[in-house]
């Protein structure tokens, strides 16, 4: 007497499942992407201006040996002030941009900023060194 195995594997696959979970997962990803329609963050953008005005740079520097400059001009630190206040006189609005080598204490180069702000400059740090 033969036996017959009852435990056959079928080879063909059933879809109707796999399809329900893709129409549920397409269902979730519509409902909540409706949830939020405006942005989280509300960004008030400044408008461009349709006059271009250029700016002046004026380059003020510090080296290693704390030996300061104005626009390529040695300057020693006690006479500084009083130099910037005229080329600020003479270029109003101007952007001084500050120059500090990397050997320098930060707060040296910190009070050059505190000086132009006082004087009504604008103080930018340079990322570049003075070529």
């Amino acid at each position: 007497m033969q036996l017959k195995r009852r435990n056959k594997i079928n080879p063909e696959f059933n879809m109707s499942s796999m399809t329900d979970i893709i129409f549920l997962l397409l269902i979730f990803f519509v409902i909540t992407s409706k949830i939020t329609p405006e942005p989280i963050l509300k960004i008030i953008l400044p408008k461009g201006s349709k006059t271009q005005t250029i700016q002046q740079i004026v380059k003020v520097g510090v080296d290693k040996n704390l030996n300061y400059s104005i626009d390529d001009q040695r300057i020693s630190f006690e006479r500084l002030p009083y130099r910037m206040n005229e080329v600020l006189t003479q270029q109003p609005g101007a952007t001084v941009s500050i120059y500090g080598d990397k050997d320098v204490n930060y707060e040296k180069v910190m009070d050059l900023v505190f000086m132009v702000n006082e004087l009504g400059g604008k103080p930018v740090l340079a990322l570049q060194p003075v070529k």
